[in-house]
């Protein structure tokens, strides 16, 4: 008895998988699924750095297109600190001096 118990749960639970993926081939093709998600080449967001001011809030660099975005984001909202930042020239990334919370690894 505990064989056919096993067998029919097995063949159920079989059964329900395909179920659920074949509902989502349907809701895939019938375009109900929504806007697929940009493909790494072609997306326009990316976070350049964060850095975490306290345990509540942190200063997210946010990059779109060719401008930079300060935001600080916190437990109780976000506020848009400086916007239309133009990014750094490679030869201004290169002046630019490490930052560290350690105070022994600062290089300057």
């Amino acid at each position: 008895m505990g064989t056919l118990l096993l067998l029919k749960f097995f063949s159920v639970f079989v059964f329900v998988i395909s179920l659920m993926l074949f509902l989502a081939f349907i809701v895939k093709r019938s375009g109900l699924a929504g806007p697929a998600p940009a493909r790494a080449s072609r997306r326009r967001l990316k976070i350049v750095e964060f850095l975490p001011v306290d345990h509540k809030r942190r200063l997210v660099l946010v990059r779109r297109d060719d401008r930079e975005h300060l935001l600080l984001l916190g437990h109780d909202g976000e506020t848009v600190v400086e916007t239309g930042i133009l990014p750094l020239t490679e030869e201004e990334e290169e002046r630019v001096v490490s930052f560290s919370r350690d105070p022994r690894n600062v290089k300057i």
